[in-house]
């Protein structure tokens, strides 16, 4: 059912549910921008509250891990013997932290019973799979309840995550309470699923992706602003000796966040039993289901493929050149991040405008595989550093328009389920890949992981070739408005004018304007050909253009079960205004224009040889409703049925565009052949 939380929806329409009780402060959210405003940015910041915990885990990960076997610690605890002691010293006060976990190893409180690079990716990988579990549960959470209090409760759960956290480096130096804390943050950590799905059911349109695009770009440098931040925790001194007192920072921040949330938030509606809603609009299209099947699959892939790129900062880089292994280079490395996330959110409107969604994820998922292939040659700190930037600044796209996609396809009363699908997978990806991936580097024993890279660039191009096929599937950006003339100036055009319009013009005159000032469609008749034969050839060309808007037209409105039914809805008006129709005659004028351009186009024998005609009509026109002597009622007809019919309108229209690109394609090289 429609989330509560969100009552954006105006209450009388038919495809959402009434209400009984609407409260002043949700009355504004409905009214007024400046409210709205608000509520969007407490949301941002609590996406950013609970994200700040990632600069807590990702920055200190490589210094409490030093002493695991193959670590630098450890192995500068190897070559103890050949080094004079006050030069261990030195190296002890400059690259270790006093709060790494050392002893006997695989005890509660001893050092990380795997290896070094397996002992950090276990951490992250415990993590993902806390958070994926933590997907599916809140976002089925906020279909049924609301947005409000999963979100109130991810940041609650995350401060005890936080002290869990902090008692396992301080207090306890356990490096498995460090991972239960981990796994228990993670798994309330998804305040951006929830914003992502709450921002979908509040807003429509361009403002909603804009609006998302901030929560997931909140979502990726929320960590890297919290590492600005505890940046004087981890410098002074160098070895990260304060580093996890940002923890009580982290605390204090999330609190704030978590008193915002519960007063500016607006909270559930009572709501009337789903019968009252449209149950049309309470499912996923069977289109659009399979459009989010492959996007999750594909996210997955990326969200794995993507680890190798995190490997190579977290631990290729530490182990080729240790001096990056301090807290605080890492996060000199994470603030990095944050320009490139800002440079990829302008880059993304850019695109967007140019492209739909599914082709910016191609592009961000190829510059991923490209990266990750650069990084297998053994180049310096500067060139590395700078290959894995230039990645990140591509491969932003591909995560941030990935989740856009979700939003834009899913119903609103599944929003949290897809949303809560979408980040299982692909958390359980990040969980599982770099386990797999920490094994090959370790078991190779490259410091370079050069092997490791050529497994994760194979799992990128995976990601690639996955989200090839929704570029043509995936509605293209919108138009511009159409920018209209006064409703006078097309009434007094000549049907022969008229008929020149562009379709996507006629049909806002007709089934817009017309309808809206109560006057009935002008329509267009069949006319006479030998009138209309000096024009043909110019309509045929026009056709092309109509042919593709009208396909991109119905590929939106079968990605979006509620667009379907307000488009069933106007078939509805659009035959109460046709009464005066004259169905014969019209029948007459279609066979005569259709007999004249036969003999004037060279079809000979068309009154002999009707078998023949009849089977290339029905090759050009294939039944889109079954041939049962009854004329198919659109606007009385199931959704269910509805859909299936226009998707088979969908498949003539591809096929009437290929076979028209075919002739003009035929025709451009045989003039280049002619022209030699």
């Amino acid at each position: 059912m429609v989330c509560k939380s969100c009552p954006c929806r105006s209450s009388n329409t038919a495809t959402e549910p009434f209400y009984n009780r609407i409260t002043a402060v949700q009355v504004r959210l409905r009214t007024s921008k400046g409210f709205q405003r608000v509520v969007v940015a407490v949301t941002l910041f609590a996406v950013f509250a609970d994200i700040l915990g990632t600069a807590v885990i990702l920055p200190g990960l490589a210094s409490v891990c030093t002493f695991a076997e193959g670590g630098p610690g450890d192995l500068l605890e190897k070559q103890r013997e050949n080094l004079p002691e006050e030069v261990y010293q030195e190296q002890i006060q400059q690259l270790i932290s006093p709060h790494a976990f050392k002893g006997e190893r695989g005890a509660w409180s001893g050092s990380p019973p795997v290896k070094y690079a397996l002992s950090m990716n276990l951490v992250m990988s415990v993590g993902y799979f806390g958070s994926a579990l933590g997907s599916m549960f809140l976002g089925l959470l906020c279909d049924k309840i609301g947005c409000k209090f999963p979100m109130q409760l991810c940041l609650f759960m995350g401060i005890i995550g936080y002290v869990i956290i902090y008692a396992s480096a301080i207090w306890v130096k356990s490096y498995y309470l460090f991972l239960l804390g981990n796994a228990w943050n993670n798994f309330f950590g998804n305040c951006m699923q929830i914003a992502t799905t709450y921002v979908g059911q509040l807003f429509e349109g361009e403002e909603r992706d804009s609006y998302n695009s901030l929560v997931i770009g909140m979502g990726l440098i929320g960590g890297t602003i919290g590492a600005f931040i505890v940046m004087p925790f981890s410098n002074n001194p160098s070895n990260g000796a304060n580093y996890f007192d940002s923890i009580w920072l982290a605390i204090g921040v999330t609190a704030a966040a978590l008193i915002a949330v519960t007063v500016v938030l607006v909270p559930p509606q009572e709501q009337e039993p789903d019968r009252e809603a449209d149950p049309a609009t309470l499912e996923t299209p069977p289109r659009a289901a399979r459009l989010l099947k492959i996007t999750v699959l594909a996210s997955a892939l990326d969200s794995g493929g993507d680890e190798g790129t995190r490997i190579a900062r977290g631990t290729v880089l530490t182990a080729v050149f240790p001096e990056w292994q301090t807290a605080e280079r890492q996060n000199y490395l994470l603030l990095g991040l944050l320009v490139m996330v800002i440079l990829s959110l302008v880059i993304l409107e850019l695109l967007r405008k140019r492209i739909n969604l599914a082709a910016i994820c191609v592009i961000g998922c190829f510059f991923t595989l490209a990266t990750q292939l650069v990084l297998i040659a053994e180049l310096e700190v500067a060139p590395f550093l700078a290959t894995w930037y230039s990645g990140k600044l591509f491969g932003f796209l591909s995560t941030i328009a990935s989740g856009l996609i979700i939003v834009e396809l899913a119903p609103k009363s599944q929003l949290g389920r897809w949303n809560g699908i979408n980040e299982a997978f692909s958390n359980l990806s990040m969980a599982v890949s770099p386990l797999v991936f920490s094994l090959i580097y370790d078991a190779v024993g490259n410091v370079r992981g050069q092997e490791m890279l050529v497994c994760t660039s194979a799992v990128s191009l995976l990601a690639t070739m996955a989200y090839m096929p929704l570029v043509s599937r995936m509605p293209k950006p919108s138009e511009e408005p159409l920018e209209l003339k006064d409703l006078s100036y097309y009434e007094e055009l000549s049907d022969e004018d008229f008929a020149e319009l562009p379709t996507r013009i006629v049909d806002e005159v007709r089934f817009k304007k017309m309808i809206e000032a109560g006057k009935t469609p002008r329509l267009v008749s069949w006319g006479s050909y030998e009138q209309q034969r000096a024009k043909l050839y110019e309509m045929q060309r026009r056709a092309m253009k109509d042919f593709k808007d009208f396909a991109e037209y119905l590929v939106r409105i079968l990605s979006n079960r509620e667009l379907l039914v307000q488009e069933q809805k106007k078939e509805m008006a659009i035959l109460a205004t046709q009464g005066g129709v004259d169905r014969e005659q019209a029948k007459k004028e279609m066979g005569a224009w259709m007999a004249d351009y036969f003999d004037d186009a060279g079809y000979i024998d068309w009154e002999t040889q009707a078998t023949f005609y009849k089977a290339m009509i029905m090759t050009a026109f294939p039944p889109i409703d079954s041939l049962d002597s009854v004329r198919p009622e659109y606007h009385t007809m199931s959704v269910e049925k509805f859909e299936k019919n226009m998707t088979r309108v969908l498949e003539v229209m591809d096929s009437h565009l290929a076979s028209h690109r075919r002739i003009h394609l035929n025709g451009g090289v045989f003039s280049l052949i002619r022209g030699r």
